[in-house]
């Protein structure tokens, strides 16, 4: 391993595709123990914090014929982390769950295989990025649980704390209860001159970071609600696994084992004298006994090299006696355990001793017939065995072959059936862009749904986007770059776009995946466009004629009044009025019942603006004086005026409850008003282009902006923190 500058890590090659074949040794056992010919082994040291796409975690579904993966960068501040669904029959990809913004460390099916619950370490920014490689943010862990027939997010749990380095979520048998492993990486000043060479490893357990140390809780939490149920007292909780009945927790403390009652989370037994730090546990199927291996690292050093010797050894103990039962001695560099599901095979994947070097594989262990047989994954300690999983009928085997790749064993004919690296998705992944990488793209319009789980947005390139903004994950997409909308509408859920590219009228909704044309009722250029809150219904203003137009194109009403040129229109939240602005300042109140003015206000600037308050009896307008006036829909009266921009406002929205206003403009900054009190609550800074569209979610705590370089910005209402970039 070699030592560029002041840190490095282990250097990892892909290698081709190898067929598993079984290599028959023969060993008998002598006595209580088992000695394997080979006494030492270099061990895979966990990720280097290099790696961008890592697989930390597989799992089967409950009838074997899913396969889920879960992958991430090792930095979290990457965002970059998906799980992907294959199905083992096929060996086809069923879908890729893409909503993290860290990598996903644990996966877990519930019983009936309908829930897979997700442990992620997740970073968020803490402003706007300024700068390219900016890092300024919060990491923090996640609990996620996710639809596994449509790959829907059903809710998520955010942890409390931050510096999360990394969570791992263990479901009970029953499904009800969740063995939690959080480890927090807390800064020392414990070295005070440089080092010359530092190895990062994946495992907290066995970590250690220049500058830093690692806090372990472990809890045991509901496998629904994600509520704390007990703490337990573990200070270096690492592996851990259920017993076949749910009712022992087995969890690696350092050199030592805690078995714990998972009713009460009180310590039932210790399982001591181990040699070196505990790795991996597993449970016999029929609960009665445990295997636990432990590991000792020594270290080789050369000029530039330092090498890595893992010795290992696997304890069988009974679970009710503690006592050991069987010793497997001197067996390589073990990174996981296995008992197939019949209890007569024990595996043990990490390195193996070989004849002239180490060799990444699976040893197998005959209980019965006391023989052991090899299994080599074809590489060395780069291709290490890690996680391994059995299907519920033994029939297929999953395990982690280095660190990206996953391999499928059928274990009738001992050859890998399928085998999957980060590449095997294709083009269906995504790096997460940086949003400082600049666009002159602009987000004309923004919307949430009804049920506010959903962001839509529309560029001035034509390019719509619906993101799931709890996870950041795109749910649907149009693409049509270059379609130049100069106008573009939304509908209050954000279901249905309309726009007016090149004098052509388009209307798009979540169930269409292309635009359609809509035949406009006249030559005249249109200057003005509005879409209903129900999407059901277009207002589109030409010349000094204001016409409603439905979906097909069919002339609903044309309504009268305007003396000069229509260029602003809106609709109010019950589809019941609509509000116009001329050129000259000019505001018309239509009722459509009647299609007749009810109302006229005269602003003494022309309208930049405007948009109805959710109770109808106020309309906000915003005009090139940079002001914005409130205007009672009863009286015909103004009823309040803000300033605060210092550059053209470009979008209003009220909130939910009407009390807040928020405006958006050419300053590049939102203020939040108070509208009882005529003041700016609020301020949100960071976007380094003009804003030019803003909405509320449903229940008030989100505001959506969309803005220049083609991204649309989450905020938090209560406490103006960013939440969440959502990228084109």
């Amino acid at each position: 391993m070699r030592l560029p500058n002041y840190l490095s890590g282990l250097v990892t090659s892909t290698t081709p595709l190898y067929v598993l074949l079984f290599a028959g040794l023969g060993v008998a056992f002598l006595g209580l123990t088992l000695s394997v010919e080979g006494q030492r082994s270099r061990t895979d040291t966990g990720t280097p914090t290099s790696f961008d796409d890592i697989v930390f975690a597989i799992s089967f579904s409950p009838d074997g014929r899913t396969l889920a993966i879960a992958r991430g960068a090792s930095e979290p501040a990457q965002r970059f982390g998906r799980i992907e669904l294959w199905d083992t029959e096929t060996l086809q990809l069923r879908f890729i769950i893409k909503g993290f913004d860290g990598p996903v460390r644990s996966i877990s099916f519930s019983p009936d295989g309908h829930t897979l619950i997700s442990g992620s370490t997740e970073f968020r920014s803490s402003k706007l990025q300024q700068q390219a490689r900016s890092r300024a943010g919060s990491i923090f862990s996640e609990l996620k649980w996710w639809d596994t027939r449509t790959g829907e997010l059903k809710q998520k749990l955010t942890m409390p704390g931050d510096n999360s380095y990394s969570i791992r979520a263990i479901q009970s048998p029953d499904g009800k209860q969740l063995a939690l492993t959080e480890s927090f990486r807390q800064s020392t000043r414990l070295f005070s001159t440089p080092i010359i060479g530092a190895i990062a490893i994946d495992r907290p357990r066995t970590s250690y970071w220049l500058g830093s140390f690692f806090k372990v809780e472990m809890k045991l939490v509901n496998a629904e609600t994600g509520e704390l149920k007990h703490k337990l007292d573990m200070d270096q909780a690492g592996a851990a696994s259920f017993s076949p009945d749910g009712n022992l927790l087995a969890v690696a403390n350092g050199n030592q084992v805690k078995l714990c009652n998972s009713q009460t989370g009180r310590e039932v037994r210790k399982l001591k004298d181990l040699r070196g730090t505990v790795n991996a546990v597993a449970f016999a199927p029929n609960g009665r006994s445990l295997a636990v291996a432990s590991i000792k690292h020594e270290r080789e050093y050369a000029k530039d090299v330092i090498k890595i010797i893992g010795i290992s050894e696997v304890k069988i103990f009974d679970v009710d006696t503690g006592k050991v039962t069987n010793t497997l001695k001197d067996v390589g560099a073990v990174n996981t355990l296995a008992f197939s599901p019949n209890g007569r095979v024990l595996l043990v994947g990490g390195v193996l001793p070989g004849n002239k070097r180490e060799v990444a594989g699976i040893m197998i262990f005959d209980f019965q017939t006391g023989k052991v047989n090899t299994l080599s994954s074809g590489g060395d300690y780069t291709e290490a065995v890690d996680s391994l999983v059995f299907s519920r009928n033994s029939s297929l085997l999953a395990f982690r072959s280095g660190p990206a790749t996953v391999k499928l064993l059928d274990t009738q004919s001992a050859r890998v059936k399928q085998t999957w690296d980060a590449d095997s998705v294709g083009d269906a992944v995504e790096r997460p862009a940086s949003r400082y990488l600049l666009s002159v793209s602009r987000v004309l319009a923004v919307a949430f749904s009804a049920d506010g789980t959903t962001v839509a947005g529309e560029t001035d390139r034509g390019e719509i986007k619906l993101w799931d903004h709890r996870t950041g994950e795109v749910k649907q997409q149009l693409r049509i770059e270059q379609d130049d909308p100069s106008l573009v509408a939304v509908s209050m859920d954000g279901k249905s776009f309309a726009e007016i590219s090149q004098g052509t009228l388009l209307f798009w909704n979540a169930n269409s995946d292309k635009k359609t044309i809509v035949p406009l009722p006249g030559p005249h250029t249109v200057a003005a466009l509005a879409l209903s809150a129900d999407g059901r219904m277009f207002a589109l203003g030409s010349g000094t004629e204001v016409v409603l137009l439905s979906p097909t194109g069919e002339v609903a009403k044309k309504l009268s009044g305007p003396e000069g040129l229509v260029n602003r229109l809106t609709f109010s939240q019950d589809g019941s009025m609509l509000a116009g602005a001329e050129e000259d300042g000019t505001i018309n109140i239509w009722k459509l019942q009647t299609g007749s003015i009810e109302k006229t206000f005269r602003s003494h600037t022309e309208i930049t603006a405007l948009v109805f308050a959710p109770h109808q009896q106020t309309l906000a307008t915003a005009a090139t004086d940079n002001t914005i006036s409130l205007w009672n829909l009863q009286t015909g009266l103004p009823e309040g005026k803000f300033q605060k921009h210092d550059g053209t406002i470009n979008a209003l929205a009220f909130s939910p409850n009407g009390q807040l206003l928020a405006s958006g403009g050419d300053d590049r900054t939102i203020v939040l008003w108070e509208i009882a009190g005529g003041k700016s609550k609020r301020t949100f800074k960071g976007h380094d282009q003009t804003v030019s569209s803003l909405a509320f979610s449903p229940d008030g705590q989100l505001l959506a902006s969309g803005s220049g370089n083609a991204s649309v910005v989450l905020w938090e209402v209560g406490t103006g923190k960013l939440n969440r970039v959502l990228k084109y």
